[in-house]
């Protein structure tokens, strides 16, 4: 029994003892940081590296140019319309306006890319609008393709419809806010450079797209109507008109710069659509309509260069020629009223214009 006792004893004391030396915490080894400390000088430098590569090939550009022209809304018809009549109507609107805008421009190689925006920043004035209403005889004619592709033939004149007798017209003030954005892009082939402070020449293709919106408004409108006894006097506020435009533009030009002066030409044939509403206060008539078409733009534009600066005059012929549809909506007359119901008439739209601006770019 004392031997039992003695050999269960022996044995817990070996167990407690070996238990003991399993739980003793080890030595703590030396810990080696491994965790890399990123180095914020580095990553700037890098990123002003890149910023200081971008701007380098960048400029920034002020703009500030006169506009001058025409927009004109056509409808009409030989036959009969619901009034018995064959007749039409021409809405002429001034495009005489002053505006500004600042450009974006940046290249590199042989390419460049430009980010645009001009504004008359408010609503201005601009000179005179005339709403005219005539009948279409034998003798009218109407000229609705003014760039014929399948005749090659271009008449360049805003008036689709000629040979007519006005009934009434309405001529009156107007006052208008213009905005254009523009994105163009360009790829330079020879011997030009898109860095104009680097002598060279060459042609270069242009393309891109803009984005137009403006709205007219015709008040203080005088009317004179041919009826028996003429129908003469102040209506007050003749109507309003909004539209949105966008262009896809493509073309060619020519570059030369010999460091100190830079000359440039280009021309561009360009397809668009616009989305047009036209209010008749006096009626409560709306016409709302989409119409689309060709155009073509031409610039010429000569420049000074300095170090970093460069003084550019540019000088811009601006057309627009297509034909859509519309259809009423609202009316006081019985004849208005049933205008809503008799589905889609047609219209013209032409834009002829032309601007001369300056812009001051600055070199980054």
């Amino acid at each position: 029994m004392k031997i039992q006792i003695r050999i269960i004893a022996t044995l817990f004391c070996l167990f407690a003892t070996t238990a003991l030396f399993a739980d003793e915490p080890e030595s703590p080894k030396e810990i080696k940081s491994e965790t890399k400390i990123p180095i914020e000088g580095t990553s700037q430098t890098k990123f002003q590296a890149i910023l200081s590569e971008w701007m380098i090939r960048s400029s920034i550009t002020g703009i500030y140019g006169e506009n001058g022209g025409q927009h004109i809304f056509e409808s009409g018809t030989k036959y009969p319309n619901l009034s018995g009549l064959k007749a039409g109507s021409r809405i002429t609107y001034n495009r005489e306006f002053e505006y500004g805008g600042i450009g974006l421009k940046h290249w590199w190689e042989t390419w460049e890319i430009n980010l645009e925006y001009r504004t008359t920043f408010k609503n201005k004035r601009t000179g005179e609008g005339k709403d005219e209403d005539f009948f279409l005889g034998s003798v009218s004619r109407e000229n609705g393709n003014k760039i014929d592709f399948q005749n090659l033939s271009f008449y360049d004149t805003p008036y689709t419809f000629t040979g007519t007798q006005n009934f009434a017209d309405g001529r009156g003030k107007l006052k208008m806010k213009d905005d254009r954005i523009g994105f163009l892009a360009r790829k330079y082939f020879g011997g030009a450079n898109p860095d104009p402070r680097k002598p060279g020449s060459g042609l270069y293709l242009t393309g891109g797209a803009y984005y137009t919106y403006y709205k007219y408004y015709l008040y203080d409108v005088i009317q004179w109507i041919a009826t028996s006894p003429v129908t003469y006097g102040p209506i007050g506020i003749g109507l309003s008109y909004s539209i949105s435009t966008w262009e896809i533009p493509f073309g060619f030009g020519y570059r030369y710069s010999d460091g100190t002066w830079m000359l440039e030409a280009s021309i561009s044939g360009n397809v668009w659509y616009s989305h047009f509403r036209d209010y008749h206060y006096q009626r409560n008539l709306n016409f709302i309509g989409d119409t689309s078409g060709y155009g073509l733009e031409t610039h010429l534009g000569a420049g000074y260069i300095m170090p970093s600066w460069l003084f550019f005059i540019k000088l811009t012929e601006h057309r627009l020629y297509g034909e859509g549809s519309f259809q009423t909506f609202g009316g006081l007359s019985r004849d208005d009223i049933l205008s809503n119901y008799s589905g889609r008439y047609r219209n013209y739209l032409s834009t002829k214009q032309f601007s001369v601006e300056l812009q001051v770019s600055h070199f980054l």
